[in-house]
């Protein structure tokens, strides 16, 4: 094991400038001694945090070296795995073309737009996909657990709100990254963006389409009554989210189902349809009580739409 040692000063400096060997002294020093070839063999199944999780529970290291074991795992990916994109540098290139993004709505017309996409593109062929071609979902959470929930709220709007601003073709590019990216929105964002740039109808005409498509996820034909919502198409949203309702009880998907509840309820408020309200209670009744025989005990747990 090696003798050298990263200082104190690492956390103003950062540890670019430290030696492998000081990295490694460090990592040993504080209960984690390891090599190249341990690091190669875990970077097979997951990626740095995922790393640095794994090495926490044997980890001695306080104060100034409490969250060392994260900032390691990251500089010896970059420095071993220089080949392998990390989810860092996805993290790095979305809050680029994001900040780039959100200074142009501004009014900063030299916002640095067209690098960010540039690079975003180059970034992208080099994302590890799945089987289907979506990127990996344990690439994807290390990615975007940095980003906070209001990054997140400004990452679901943006496409839209650069189409209402005079930008389409930064908004379907944008919109065409968040599908990519949420592969559950495939076909939502890009019909967003549709209605923003004027083209409500047939925007609505496509989120009816996907909300009756049963080779989509369930999340996915939920997200697309969501976008009805959004729309304030309050007549076809209740048709979809009935008939989507219809098929999740005559396929036994409870949970489903019971998602939908909440969704209709807003659309026939909106419609002050109190006739629609009255029969969703008693379906919710009924739902609510299959559940509970199917899964005694079990609380769940709703999934959240926009309006």
């Amino acid at each position: 094991m090696s003798t050298q040692r990263v200082d104190k000063a690492w956390q103003q400096k950062g540890l670019k400038e430290y030696s492998t060997e000081a990295l490694l002294g460090t990592l040993g020093h504080y209960g984690l001694p390891i090599n190249e070839e341990d690091f190669r063999k875990l970077s097979e199944g997951t990626y740095p945090l995922g790393i640095a999780q794994q090495w926490k529970p044997q980890w001695k290291g306080t104060g100034p070296f409490k969250d060392f074991v994260v900032a390691v795992a990251v500089e010896l990916w970059r420095r071993w795995l220089p080949d392998r994109v990390a989810p860092y540098e996805l993290t790095d290139t979305l809050a680029g073309l994001m900040n780039a993004l959100l200074r142009l709505l501004n009014g900063v017309a030299d916002a640095p737009v067209a690098a960010a996409f540039e690079r975003m593109g180059t970034l992208r062929p080099r994302i590890p996909v799945d089987d289907k071609g979506a990127p990996q979902e344990r690439f994807m959470q290390e990615a975007l657990a940095p980003f906070t929930e209001k990054d997140a709220e400004v990452f679901d709007s943006l496409a839209e709100t650069l189409a209402r601003s005079g930008h389409p073709d930064h908004a379907e590019a944008f919109a065409d990254i968040e599908e990519f990216f949420i592969p559950d929105r495939k076909g939502i964002s890009k019909s967003m963006v549709r209605a923003a740039r004027g083209e409500k109808d047939p925007a609505i005409d496509d989120l009816v389409k996907l909300t009756s498509d049963a080779s989509r996820s369930p999340i996915s034909r939920i997200l697309a009554v969501d976008g009805l919502i959004h729309l304030q198409a309050n007549g076809q949203a209740a048709a979809a989210g009935r008939q989507l309702l219809e098929w999740a009880e005559s396929n036994k998907d409870l949970h489903l189902a019971l998602d939908l509840v909440p969704r209709l309820e807003h659309v026939y408020k909106a419609q002050n349809d109190q006739l629609a309200l009255l029969e969703l209670v008693r379906t919710a009744e009924r739902l609510e009580a299959e559940h509970d025989r199917v899964h005694p005990g079990h609380r769940r747990h709703r999934h959240a739409h926009r309006h």
